[in-house]
């Protein structure tokens, strides 16, 4: 009678085991996961723009026309057009409303990815153009193309 043991184990008691097992090593892993330091790496500069006034020129009837873009270091803060003679405004008459408008959503939606109204499609893009045009002067970043601004 000395050596032979017989184990009996029920399958109900064996499941449990496995289960409690399992739920102890996921919230094992669930702490280490929560407790342990992680390092992430810090954006070199966050910055989106270089804070300033930007402007571009567009050409009306052989006067230029400068599009001022003014910009923090994360946002468009205002959109405006000066030098526009009291000939071109005659001469062009939607240049004005059609910028204050395009001002409104550019600093609304914080993009010149704005499809212009059907009733300005050509005045509204050659504003938007010259817009980017500043814009792109006001990146953060050193590398960028500069191109010259529409002429009607």
């Amino acid at each position: 009678m000395g050596g032979t043991k017989i184990v009996v184990l029920q399958l109900k008691d064996v499941i449990k085991t496995i289960v409690f097992a399992i739920l102890g090593l996921a919230v094992l892993l669930l702490l280490i996961y929560l407790f342990v330091p992680r390092t992430e790496p810090e954006p070199a500069s966050s910055a989106l723009y270089v804070p300033g006034v930007y402007t571009s020129q567009i050409t009306l009837h052989n006067s230029p026309v400068d599009v001022s873009v003014v910009v923090s270091e994360e946002k468009i803060l205002a959109v405006t057009m000066s030098s526009l003679a009291e000939a071109e405004e005659v001469f062009y008459p939607l240049v004005k409303p059609v910028m204050e408008t395009l001002s409104k959503e550019i600093v609304e939606y914080q993009t010149t990815r704005l499809t212009p109204s059907a009733d300005y499609p050509i005045t509204g893009q050659i504003l938007l153009d010259a817009v980017q045009i500043a814009l792109n002067k006001a990146k953060a970043e050193s590398a960028y193309q500069i191109t010259n601004a529409s002429t009607w």
